[in-house]
């Protein structure tokens, strides 16, 4: 994929993925997104490869600009005992250990092929320091993702 394409899958997610997943940057120009593009690291996934294995320590983002993505718990043998939610392009995945730097929490793996934008949190500290206002606007938008997140797992468990 193009950069272009890139910025158009997060665009318009952020117009209109519904639910919580969206990052809300709508406001963003391409000059915007292509900052913090400059930030990140293409990587393509096939289904069915897990991109995100639970306990890695990694403090890494994730953007989706291709493809969707599965989250749940696997058995030692990998068959899959519990999906928690399903990631569609235009979304993010890894931000509780980006944020807290702890293991990963579940697994992740394609349920189609696709590509992930990488963000270091190194990357995005330097980030940070260049362009604090939209440093400020994504830490907002992926705020956002974390509370929908934990609204919805709490509303799972209350059921």
């Amino acid at each position: 994929m193009s950069r272009a394409d890139h910025i158009a899958a997060l665009r318009v997610a952020s117009t209109t993925l519904a639910g919580g997943d969206r990052l809300l940057l709508a406001e963003w120009s391409d000059a915007d997104w292509n900052k913090l593009l400059d930030c990140t690291t293409p990587r393509q996934f096939r289904a069915s490869e897990v991109v995100i294995q639970r306990g890695a320590k990694e403090r890494v983002l994730y953007f989706v600009v291709a493809g969707s993505l599965e989250v749940g718990v696997t058995q030692v043998d990998g068959v899959s005992i519990s999906t928690i939610a399903r990631i569609a392009t235009g979304s993010v995945i890894g931000e509780q250990s980006f944020f807290d730097g702890q293991p990963r929490s579940a697994n992740v793996w394609g349920v189609s092929d696709g590509e992930l934008l990488q963000l270091q949190f190194e990357d995005f500290h330097r980030f940070s320091h260049e362009e604090p206002a939209l440093a400020r606007d994504l830490l907002f938008a992926l705020a956002r993702v974390l509370s929908s997140r934990l609204r919805n797992t709490t509303f799972r468990v209350r059921r």
